[in-house]
C-alpha cells in the first residue's frame, strides 16, 4: 500500500521502495510499457472534481448547468468520462462542436462561443442545434443568414474588469480582445430580437486559473448589474446567466486550494436576491470549468536526458514547450519530482529545460532536487489541462502518448507519433528508408 507524499499532490502516493504510483500503478512501469514523454491521466480523479463541483453547485442552486470546456482536453476518452456525468460541452471551435455532438451532449448544456468566427465557423453547431454565444454583433455579414436561426442566442460581455492566474489568461478588461463592451450589450440583444430570436443567455468570462473565492461573487455582482441596466428595458428574459470558468488550481507551493463549495455560497448571496428582483425570467447559473475538472488528473513523465554545468546547472527533459507549452507561454509553474528521489535530503537548485532550441524552453524558477542523472523519471504535476491539447511538432517534434488509469487499469487511448507522422498530410512527399521521393 503507497503512502502519501506532502510536498506532492493528491494523486501521487509511494510505495514502500519510494517509488511513485498513481491510483495503485508505478509510474515507471508506464513509462516502461509506454515511453516518455508520456501524459497518464487518473479517471477517480477526473471523477472525484467533477463530483466535487457538482456538489458545491447543488447545494445553492435548483437549477444550473456545468459545460465542459473542450480546449482543455478534448481527447475523446477524457470527454466521455465528463459526458457520463451529465455535464454539457463548451466549445470553441467546429471540431470541438462536431466532436460533442458526435459523443451526444445534450444540447440544452452545451455551448459555442467563438471569437473572429466566420459564418462557416458557425454552421457545425447550428446545425447541431447548439446555444450560440457570440462575441460581437456587429458584423458585416449577418452570421445566420444562410443557416437557421440558434435555439438560444447568448452574448459574451466585456464588463470592462479582468483576473487571471498569469497576464496572458486574463480574458476581461479594456486590453482583452473578448466579448462586447458593457455599454453597447443592449444594441446586440435590441439587434438580436430584430432577427426573431426570442430565447437567450448572457455570458462572461474574465480570466482563468483565478483562487480568490470573492471574486466569482464580485463579477456575478457585476454581470446582474449589466443586465439591470441594459437588458431589463428591453424585456429581456434570460436562460442562463453563465460566468464562465476560471476555477483555479494551486500549482504552486505557496498556493492554497479553492473551496468551491464557499465560492458559490458567495455567488448564491449574490444572485438569488438580485434575480428575484429583476423581471428576467428564472434563469439557470452556468459555469465553463476546463482547468478544474481535468487540470489535477494529469501528470507528464518525462526522462531525464542530460546534466548541465554551465552558468546555470540544467536538467534537460525529453519532455519541451513542444510536449507542454505552459511554462514558456507564460511562466506557468509545474510541481515537478524525480521518481525514487527524495527532496529532503542533499539538493542542489536546477534550471528545468527541454529539447527545443528556444532559450524559453524552460521552467520557471530554479528546482530543489536531488542529484539527477540521465534515465532518472521526471514527474510533472498538474499537467491534464492545457497539456497535450496545446502540444506541436516544433522543432520536427513528434507528440507523446496519452494513458487513461481506468477502474480496469491503465489503457492507451493515444499512440505515440513517430517522427515521420508530422510529414504525412504533406502532399506529393513521404518518406522511406531511402529518403523522399
Amino acid at each position: 500500500m503507497g503512502r502519501a507524499d506532502a510536498s506532492m499532490g493528491a494523486m501521487i502516493v509511494k510505495d514502500e521502495r519510494g517509488l511513485m504510483e498513481v491510483d495503485g500503478y508505478p509510474l515507471t512501469d508506464l513509462a516502461r510499457e509506454w515511453g516518455t514523454p508520456l501524459y497518464v491521466y487518473s479517471k477517480r480523479q477526473i471523477e472525484a472534481d467533477a463530483t466535487r463541483l457538482k456538489k458545491a453547485l447543488g447545494a445553492h442552486f435548483d437549477r444550473f448547468h456545468i459545460s465542459y470546456a473542450l480546449k482543455a482536453n478534448s481527447n475523446p476518452h477524457i470527454v466521455k468520462i465528463l459526458k457520463d456525468l451529465g455535464l454539457g460541452a463548451d466549445c470553441s471551435s467546429p471540431a470541438e462542436a462536431l466532436l460533442a455532438a458526435r459523443m451526444g451532449f445534450p444540447t440544452e448544456k452545451s455551448i459555442y462561443t467563438g471569437n473572429f468566427e466566420s459564418p462557416q465557423d458557425l454552421k457545425v453547431p447550428l446545425k447541431n442545434r447548439m446555444t450560440i454565444n457570440l462575441d460581437d454583433h456587429a458584423r458585416a455579414q449577418n452570421p445566420f443568414e444562410d443557416s437557421p436561426l440558434p435555439p438560444v442566442l447568448s452574448f459574451r460581455i466585456n464588463p470592462g474588469i479582468g483576473r487571471g492566474g498569469f497576464e496572458g489568461i486574463i480574458t476581461g478588461g479594456a486590453d482583452a480582445k473578448f466579448g462586447i463592451p458593457y455599454e453597447k450589450c443592449g444594441e446586440a440583444y435590441a439587434w438580436a430580437k430584430s432577427l426573431g430570436i426570442d430565447r437567450f443567455g448572457i455570458h462572461m468570462m474574465t480570466g482563468s486559473n483565478i483562487l480568490n473565492p470573492f471574486y466569482f461573487a464580485e463579477i456575478t455582482g457585476k454581470l446582474l448589474s449589466i443586465i439591470e441596466t441594459h437588458l431589463c428595458p428591453l424585456g429581456i428574459e434570460l436562460e442562463f446567466i453563465n460566468i464562465g470558468g476560471g476555477l483555479g488550481l494551486p500549482y504552486s507551493p505557496e498556493e492554497k486550494e479553492l473551496d468551491v463549495e464557499e465560492v458559490f455560497r458567495l455567488v448564491a448571496d449574490v444572485f438569488h436576491p438580485k434575480v428575484e428582483r429583476l423581471s428576467i425570467g428564472h434563469p439557470a447559473l452556468a459555469i465553463e470549468p476546463g482547468r478544474y475538472l481535468v487540470g489535477r488528473a494529469g501528470l507528464l513523465l518525462s526522462t531525464v536526458t542530460h546534466v548541465k554545468e554551465s552558468y546555470r546547472t540544467y536538467m534537460g527533459l525529453d519532455s519541451g514547450m513542444n510536449t507542454l507549452l505552459r511554462p514558456s507561454l507564460y511562466g506557468a509553474y509545474h510541481p515537478i519530482h524525480l521518481d525514487g528521489k527524495s527532496q529532503t535530503n542533499a539538493v542542489s537548485p536546477y534550471w528545468v529545460c527541454g529539447q527545443v532550441c528556444e532559450n524559453s524552453d524552460l521552467h520557471p524558477k530554479a528546482r530543489d532536487l536531488e542529484t539527477p542523472t540521465p534515465g532518472d523519471l521526471a514527474v510533472m504535476e498538474y499537467a491534464g489541462a492545457y497539456g497535450f491539447a496545446m502540444s506541436s511538432h516544433y522543432n520536427g517534434r513528434p507528440r507523446p502518448a496519452e494513458v487513461l488509469i481506468t477502474e480496469d487499469g491503465p489503457e492507451l487511448i493515444r499512440e505515440r507519433e513517430e517522427d515521420g507522422d508530422i510529414f504525412l498530410r504533406v502532399p506529393h512527399f513521404s518518406l522511406n528508408a531511402e529518403g523522399p521521393k
